[in-house]
């Protein structure tokens, strides 16, 4: 008898265990959409060649009751930068472009830039950098290149100039510091290397994305330019009001309408739109050393390069580097995606919010329990 108990309590504990981990995302993530906290989210656990858990909570569009869907579409902002990096390594690989040939190699526009420095007097001053610039050193965030410099700081807008122009602009804004010397993150050090794509391939960077990157791995909903029907599904963005309630918010830093050709341009270091599903598709070519389902888009060596970090700078060329096992990129709207290199393990997570108080507290949570389930 005692051993039929024992069984038994055996059987309820594995149950309650099994059960226990294919609601742990939930359990831990539905609490912030019941609480009023946060308005919708995708999460997706995959390997290189399988989906091992899609979850979706809330809602899309509150307003509408348009419940969220992995098919909902996103901004990914930057995590367009990991993408401009592989086609940057892309052109790498057929010997048109070298990571450590001087820029202005590729963009002779660049030739007199310009760094700050302060003098003995302590004066700041305008000199010639002693460093050379370099695509290793805009991919990889040391550069020294302004955030958004020139006009695209006045207007507060990441897609008000096509890329030929936002060059020059850049030509003519300084250096933050020297090429190498210390870190800081920028969107413009990742438009100047799409800028060399598109210079070096001969066809627009938005062309060049197309054909080498989302018609391969079949990201039918990858776009700068939203259409109509595609924005009938987007994943509306939201902010807190002063009652604390959640309520629609634009996104401040591009331009609207978002289908405009005219008016919106492609910005490789933060532009793209994409669904979840679509995504994952890249992060598992990636995870898979440059394969996806049996199309190589990339050698082994080109990814390799990519996560490798110069010294004391955790970045690579378009990815956090965590640690020898983990890359990482987020976007601005909420969006993010971790790479563990040695498990072929993906994890995705999609909202878009702007500033809401709960989201880091939240997207902590789901890495947390993701590593708890499948990187025991």
């Amino acid at each position: 008898m005692k051993r039929h108990i024992f069984a038994l309590i055996c059987l309820i504990c594995l149950v309650q265990m099994i059960v226990g981990q294919t609601q742990t995302i939930r359990s831990v993530l539905q609490p912030y959409i019941d609480r009023g906290d946060l308005p919708g989210i995708v999460t997706i656990i995959a390997t290189p060649d399988k989906i091992l858990n899609i979850e979706n909570f809330g809602y899309q569009d509150i307003a509408n009751g348009k419940r969220m869907s992995p098919d909902a579409l996103f901004w990914i902002a930057s995590q367009t930068k990991s993408i401009t990096a592989a086609a940057v390594m892309m052109l790498v690989e057929e010997g048109k472009v070298n990571l450590d040939e001087p820029i202005t190699t590729y963009l002779p526009e660049l030739e007199k830039l310009m760094v700050y420095r302060v003098n003995r007097d302590d004066i700041q001053v305008l000199e010639r950098p002693k460093n050379k610039l370099t695509l290793r050193h805009l991919l990889s965030h040391i550069g020294g290149t302004q955030g958004h410099p020139g006009v695209q700081q006045q207007t507060d807008k990441i897609d008000c100039l096509p890329l030929n122009m936002s060059l020059y602009v850049s030509a003519m804004t300084p250096l933050l510091f020297e090429p190498g010397e210390r870190w800081a993150y920028s969107n413009q050090t990742v438009n100047i290397a799409g800028t060399v794509v598109e210079r070096v391939s001969g066809m627009p960077f938005e062309e060049f994305l197309q054909k080498r990157i989302f018609d391969p791995l079949d990201m039918k909903s990858a776009t700068f330019w939203p259409t109509e029907k595609q924005l009938e599904n987007l994943a509306i963005t939201y902010q807190m009001d002063e009652n604390g309630k959640l309520e629609e918010s634009a996104i401040d830093i591009l331009q609207y309408p978002l289908s405009d050709r005219t008016k919106r341009f492609p910005d490789p270091g933060g532009g793209l739109f994409c669904t979840p599903v679509d995504l994952l598709k890249f992060y598992q070519m990636i995870a898979n050393k440059g394969i996806y389902n049996g199309k190589r888009l990339l050698s082994e060596n080109a990814v390799a390069e990519m996560a490798k970090k110069p010294t004391d700078f955790s970045w690579g060329l378009g990815w956090n580097v965590l640690n020898e096992n983990t890359l990482q990129h987020g976007g601005a709207g909420g969006t993010d995606g971790v790479i563990y290199i040695n498990e072929k393990l993906i994890a995705l997570y999609f909202i878009q919010h702007k500033r809401l108080p709960k989201i880091y507290e939240a997207n902590q949570a789901f890495h947390k329990v993701v590593k708890e389930i499948y990187l025991k």
